[in-house]
């Protein structure tokens, strides 16, 4: 039998799936309907600009959800303070991330029209402030009312992106929809937090518990802006010397590995209050527990490149049309960063529970350079795929090799090695697993 617990994360784990899965297929057509419409080009500078804005969204929402959860676990008595205070800091987040994007604008010179839409891209930082509530979800592990708020937004934001192809649309229209989305996403939540019985009316700010935060989030904020400039570099390197097409051309492929690259947080979201109760419990059941999920993690990410290998050119195909083939190569490379970003997503998760986070920001400056590197010298000869496998590279290292530079995370890194001989350990995975029973 099942405890209680665990059918609760399951339950969880459940409704996260099929919250990605839904929007998954959901944006598969919505991305090429958009892809066809906007063409290479155009769709390379829409997103670029995108990714622009992205670039500091660690800066809008404080990278601090594992830490809110932590403290609502920890004082459940202050949760209308630790959410009040969680929401006006993302506040203050998003109008600080909104100057970054304009000032980096600025300084490299992007053209006026991918400025402009960077900027209307970043006005989502502001209603993106309530996703707090979903960290509320998240720690009484009720994921679904956050799945409901999403599937909401899902449709009726593809309803929009759909309707702008449909009436041909200028490229700033798909701006504003991105803005929409965030917008639409914010008002479900809040009203199913009032339909729990909950209002963000009530909410309360705290001055004490903001400056305890921002204590504890700042190396994740810092760590994040570090980590979004060394998951882009390739792109801006495909922009700056391959040109916009062959940004549309590479955009093509990161999209759909995006499709999976929200997994890892999907689930570690769900077992992260497991975690951190068991660490205060139980030291040895929770070494076995981190093991389990950079097994069962790695082992996902194997599968997908193997599968992602074996269909890509149908996938870029069915989904774009013969204008973008040249990106099923792409997304063959990419599919195989998915084993190592697992395992990295994991890290990450070891890293708050140890307060480790400082090595986050060593870890993307290492990444950082090689990428940038790895990336000049293979983009000069294999184009596009070169700036794929200069990204490989740089997860590899970043990821995984760092975690030997440092005799603080030998020990994750010996877990992690563990977790990519997987074919010789499955068994003792299977055994682990069931011990959660």
């Amino acid at each position: 039998m099942f405890s209680d617990k665990l059918k609760r994360l399951s339950a969880n784990v459940f409704w996260l799936a099929f919250n990605r899965v839904f929007r998954m297929a959901v944006g598969v057509v919505v991305l090429g309907a958009v892809g066809r419409h906007l063409g290479p080009a155009s769709f390379g500078v829409f997103n670029y600009a995108v990714n622009l804005a992205t670039l500091f969204v660690s800066v809008a929402t404080l990278g601090f959800e594992g830490i809110v959860i932590r403290e609502l676990v920890r004082t459940p008595d202050r949760t209308n303070e630790i959410l009040g205070t969680a929401f006006w800091l993302r506040l203050c987040g998003g109008l600080v991330g909104l100057v970054l994007v304009l000032l980096t604008g600025l300084v490299v010179q992007d053209s006026k029209v991918t400025l402009i839409l960077a900027l209307i891209v970043s006005m989502g930082f502001f209603p993106q402030s309530f996703e707090v509530i979903d960290l509320w979800f998240q720690k009484n592990i009720e994921a679904k009312f956050g799945v409901f708020a999403r599937l909401f937004s899902v449709l009726l934001g593809a309803g929009i992106k759909l309707w702008f192809v449909a009436i041909r649309a200028p490229l700033s229209a798909f701006a504003v929809a991105v803005v929409l989305d965030a917008g639409i996403a914010a008002f479900a939540l809040i009203a199913i937090y009032r339909w729990r019985g909950k209002s963000v009316m009530d909410w309360k700010y705290s001055s004490t518990l903001a400056m305890r935060i921002l204590k504890d989030s700042w190396p994740l904020v810092l760590s994040g802006v570090l980590v979004g400039v060394y998951v882009r570099v390739e792109q801006f390197l495909v922009m700056s010397f391959l040109g916009e097409r062959s940004m549309g051309i590479y955009f093509a492929a990161l999209r759909v590995s995006e499709t999976w690259a929200m997994i890892p947080m999907m689930l570690l979201s769900t077992v992260y209050p497991m975690l951190a109760a068991q660490r205060e419990r139980n030291s040895e059941n929770y070494r076995v527990a981190f093991q389990t999920i950079f097994d069962g993690l790695t082992i996902l990410g194997f599968a997908i490149a193997l599968v992602m290998s074996a269909i890509s050119p149908w996938v870029v195909k069915a989904l774009y049309g013969a204008q973008y083939s040249d990106a099923a190569a792409v997304l063959i490379v990419q599919a195989w960063c998915a084993p190592i970003v697992f395992s990295g997503s994991v890290r990450g998760q070891y890293f708050l529970l140890e307060n480790l986070t400082i090595y986050h920001t060593f870890a993307a400056l290492i990444g950082i350079a090689v990428n940038l590197a790895a990336g000049i010298i293979l983009m000069a000869r294999f184009g596009t795929v070169g700036a794929a496998l200069g990204a490989l590279i740089g997860y590899l290292v970043a990821g995984y090799v760092s975690s030997f530079l440092f005799a603080s995370l030998r020990s994750c890194g010996a877990m992690q090695t563990k977790s990519f001989l997987w074919p010789f350990r499955f068994r003792s995975f299977l055994s682990a697993v069931s011990r959660f029973r």
